[in-house]
């Protein structure tokens, strides 16, 4: 069977999914707990990867090394940069970029050195998700809660529809080990708004049983 390695963010959809999966182990893992069950004929190791760059990294390497996951889909919430989006669409992330690094030219920014300016999800997998809304994803390790740090992204990343706190650290991982990757984002408000906080705080009420409805639905054509 397919082996995929599922990465959340936060513990808020976890317990839904979990409930999902037959025939379920648990192993705790550098502090982290990883869930490895079957739905739908495919092998799914889920793990809480938590916030930011580098506990997506270090989650992603362990899913890819440890527990041999042949595919990475990373499901989580984003910020919304662009107008045309609403509270609640799903991204898929195209492309994703790293929205904090600078390393000096040649350089483009958001580029490490000698690694790609810009990273994929893999499309072949982007192709089985046609209604969904993709595009460029940015990343960095900051929450973006006011109107100029938007703006100073999109300045940089005109075409960017939406920012986290993981998947360019997720898709860098994701290259080096050369495993393909889906990253799609849910979006849970738009920075810089008046009710900034209210949108964030009153996303969560339904979001985590929708966002577990569609990764079924994902999974199925997987």
């Amino acid at each position: 069977m397919k082996h995929i390695g599922l990465m959340f963010a936060m513990d808020a959809e976890m317990k839904f999914f979990a409930a999902l999966l037959k025939n379920l182990q648990q192993k705790t893992l550098h502090q982290r707990t990883f869930y490895t069950g079957v739905v739908d004929n495919k092998v799914i190791t889920a793990v809480i990867s938590g916030m930011g760059k580098v506990n997506a990294a270090l989650c992603t390497a362990d899913l890819i090394n440890i527990f041999k996951a042949e595919t990475i889909l990373n499901i989580g919430i984003s910020g919304g940069l662009d107008t045309s989006l609403n509270i609640g669409d799903f991204v898929v992330g195209a492309d994703i970029v790293y929205h904090d690094v600078w390393c000096g030219k040649p350089y483009k920014y958001g580029q490490m050195q000698g690694m790609p300016e810009i990273y994929h999800s893999a499309p072949a997998l982007m192709a089985k998700l046609p209604q969904y809304r993709q595009g460029l994803l940015c990343c960095g390790d900051y929450f973006v809660e006011k109107a100029e740090m938007l703006q100073d992204i999109k300045s940089k990343f005109p075409t960017a529809l939406a920012v986290d706190m993981e998947s360019a650290a997720i898709a860098h991982t994701c290259y080096l080990y050369n495993v393909p990757l889906l990253s799609v984002r849910q979006i849970s408000d738009v920075p810089g708004s008046e009710n900034h906080a209210e949108q964030y705080a009153g996303f969560w009420q339904n979001a985590p049983q929708h966002s577990i409805y569609v990764l079924q639905e994902i999974l199925k054509v997987m």
